[in-house]
């Protein structure tokens, strides 16, 4: 443990940082910017964040309805133990130092312009902790859902109810009736009128940001049958994976907290700034590609692929497509340079076939996977990540094998990554897939490295860097089966949810749940990617009516855009809906006006400047048939419009409305055209607005 005269020290640099001489002991409110005098059309009005700083060290979050109170930093799910606290002014806010065992830990509460933040520093540990929230034990009310975003593909993502105890016990055993859930990248608090506060960090490039709201069960009562109001606690921070600091000191990213009075927006608001600072780069032309996997699994030759191109050659008329992609089996994992006997040599020949159609050439890689069968396996044992007892670490496997993960931290496996995807920029591919890049994210406090005293996103993050700058700004990589936040600023799409099921299942309905509640990011980071449409007669279990639905949603919301259907043998009637559904160059989203409202069918909305109209899709994507109508102004701000059915060179008028009654059976979806001026939408316009004949 650092001495007195080194806590010392760190005491009066952090009183030079910026904390004034005179200390303040009474609670202090500080005020963020106010609201807009006009509001937008869609009702939209930021919030008002106050900060209250109390004496002995805690503070209050107040956002409109929305309260958190008594909040303090914990390390490690646990209170710090303070032997003194000091507290004063900093630059654009108040800063409170904590004197702990051995060291300090100091916040800064900032105000901006249009949010609040929390900054942290703590000096005195040679280890970081295993994880730290600046805002810890706030004791929340007013709220009474959440949002929660996953950690990333596949993950659970949505707007939760806050729940409360019952009462009901089990007869044998105490039921507490306690719960926890955590949240990454961004999480929003929400309220019956709709206020909202959203939380996140900026700075995604070090540790992964995680919030958690958790309740503590009250009982009273002799038999503790009755419950008093649960208590419910929210904590945000980073996982800091106890990684060695330099000179005992680390300064965490700083957490911004921002208000508004609709739950989309605001959530919106928080994801431009985390995407600006970042350079997201989401302004990549619409991905629209046609990918091997779904038909044909790891079996994929070069005879495939070109009578797959030939396919699309004899096609009259043409069908629009950006990118040809070639999925796994075409080498043993790991070995990505050394084809299989189903491929020439070098993959130049295929990459060659496909640019010279004018298509982008794309090609599948698991930049972290080894397969126990692969020669870096054998030749390079030293490469293989490991457990914190050094043996390494069977991530899955194949019909083939066990597969092990790289370690990031080896300044070889870079560079060997380094020469795979240079050499497939040179043979010509632009289009990469990236899969199973979550195993590249393994927490370093759970295992060995070659290199230590790095985080694992730091790790992650300079593996994916060294691609990026392998492939150059102007490839596009679609990121799956990966982690959410360390991929900002680094990648153009990202797989949402798992593999497309053959029938309209669980799967099914996950994919359209998270394509739904992250549609808030979609075209922001990056363009999210469904995973593809199927509108094939052959090995599909879904009814003409599901395949309609799924693939108008998919094309409908925006972002990434697939399929992997032979079109040779794919009806008239479907070749015309995908020629409907080709997506504008520039990415484009669809707007959702009931996300977080009581609303059974997934709703979205498109604008379409040019024609002074919108496209307004409905989706029942539950097990029942639902009846639902909705106002024309909460879906696009006028009181009325001319209301159309819309279908692929096909419109029916409905008159004037102020008003979409729908009556939709299960998996049934519903597309409609809203005129200003009662013109039906022409026979040539596509989904995205966009007419036959435009380039």
């Amino acid at each position: 443990m650092p001495n007195r005269s080194f806590e010392r020290r760190t005491f009066l640099k952090m009183l030079r940082a910026g904390l004034v001489a005179g200390m303040i002991w009474s609670p202090r409110l500080v005020r963020a910017f106010s609201p807009p005098s006009n509001l937008n059309l869609s009702g939209f009005v930021p919030g008002r964040p106050e900060w209250i700083v109390h004496e002995d060290g805690t503070f209050d979050i107040y956002a409109g309805s929305i309260r958190l109170t008594n909040c303090r930093p914990t390390i490690n799910g646990q209170s710090i133990f303070v032997r003194n606290t000091f507290m004063g002014d900093s630059p654009k806010g108040k800063r409170i130092i904590y004197e702990i065992d051995g060291g300090f830990v100091m916040l800064d509460l900032r105000t901006h312009s249009n949010s609040i933040s929390i900054g942290a520093e703590i000096s005195g540990m040679a280890h970081a902790p295993a994880l730290v929230n600046p805002l810890g034990e706030g004791y929340l009310s007013g709220a009474n859902r959440f949002f929660k975003q996953s950690f990333g593909t596949g993950g659970q993502s949505g707007i939760f109810g806050i729940r409360k105890s019952t009462g009901n016990k089990l007869k044998r055993y105490p039921e507490e009736e306690a719960w926890s859930y955590d949240s990454f990248l961004t999480t929003g608090l929400i309220a019956d009128n709709g206020d909202t506060l959203s939380v996140g960090a900026y700075e995604i490039t070090d540790f992964i940001q995680r919030s958690t709201i958790s309740n503590r069960p009250d009982h009273k009562g002799q038999t503790d049958s009755l419950f008093k109001n649960d208590a419910v606690f929210f904590d945000a921070g980073f996982i800091t994976e106890n990684i060695p600091l330099k000179d005992e000191f680390i300064k965490l990213p700083d957490l911004f907290l921002y208000h508004g009075n609709q739950p989309y927006q605001t959530m919106q608001n928080l994801v431009w700034q985390i995407s600006e600072q970042n350079q997201a780069r989401y302004d990549t032309a619409t991905n629209y590609f046609w990918t091997s996997f779904q038909d044909f699994h790891t079996s994929f030759s070069y005879t495939n692929l070109l009578d797959q191109l030939k396919i699309l050659d004899e096609l009259k008329p043409a069908v629009s497509l950006q990118t040809i992609q070639i999925g796994p089996g075409y080498c043993v994992p790991g070995d990505w340079l050394k084809t299989t006997d189903n491929w020439p040599k070098s993959m130049e020949d295929a990459a060659r076939q496909i640019f010279q159609r004018k298509y982008r050439a794309g090609i599948y890689v698991a930049p972290f996977v080894a397969h126990e069968k692969s020669e870096i396996y054998h030749s390079h044992p030293h490469w293989i990540l490991r457990n914190s007892q050094g043996v390494p670490m069977v991530m899955g496997e194949d019909t083939n094998g066990k597969l092990f993960a790289l370690d990031g931290s080896h300044p070889d496996v870079k560079d060997y990554l380094a020469k795979v995807f240079r050499s497939f920029l040179k043979m010509g591919f632009r289009y990469f897939e990236l899969d199973y890049l979550d195993w590249g994210l393994q927490d370093s406090s759970d295992v060995q490295r070659v290199r230590k005293g790095k985080s694992s996103v730091q790790i992650f993050r300079a593996v994916m860097e060294t691609i990026r700058e392998a492939i150059g700004a102007g490839s596009f990589i679609t990121a799956n089966k990966t982690p959410y936040s360390p991929l900002i600023g680094l990648v153009d799409a990202v797989r949402i949810d798992k593999d497309q099921s053959w029938k309209w299942d669980g799967t099914t309905e996950q994919i359209i749940q998270e394509s739904y509640n992250t549609q808030y990011f979609n075209n922001v980071f990056w363009q999210n990617d469904p995973d593809v449409v199927f509108l094939r007669d052959y090995q599909s279990g879904f009814t003409n009516n599901e395949q309609k639905s799924l693939a108008l949603w998919a094309g409908f919301i925006g972002g990434a855009f697939g399929i992997s259907d032979n079109f040779k043998i794919m009806a008239s009637e479907k070749l015309h809906l995908w020629r409907f559904l080709e997506p504008a160059k520039r990415p484009q989203s669809a707007i959702l006006p009931f996300w977080g409202a009581d609303v059974k069918n997934k709703v979205a909305v498109r604008r379409y400047k040019n024609t002074k109209a919108w496209g307004v899709l409905i989706l029942n994507d539950t097990n029942e048939t639902v009846s639902e109508s909705y106002s024309i102004s909460d879906l696009i701000g006028n009181m009325e419009a001319w209301v159309f059915v819309w279908e692929p060179g096909f419109s029916l008028g409905l008159g004037n409305s102020g008003k979409i009654s729908v009556n939709l059976s299960s998996h049934e979806s519903k597309l409609y055209y809203l005129s200003e001026e009662n013109e039906n939408p022409s026979l040539d316009l596509k989904i995205s607005g966009k007419e036959s004949f435009d380039e």
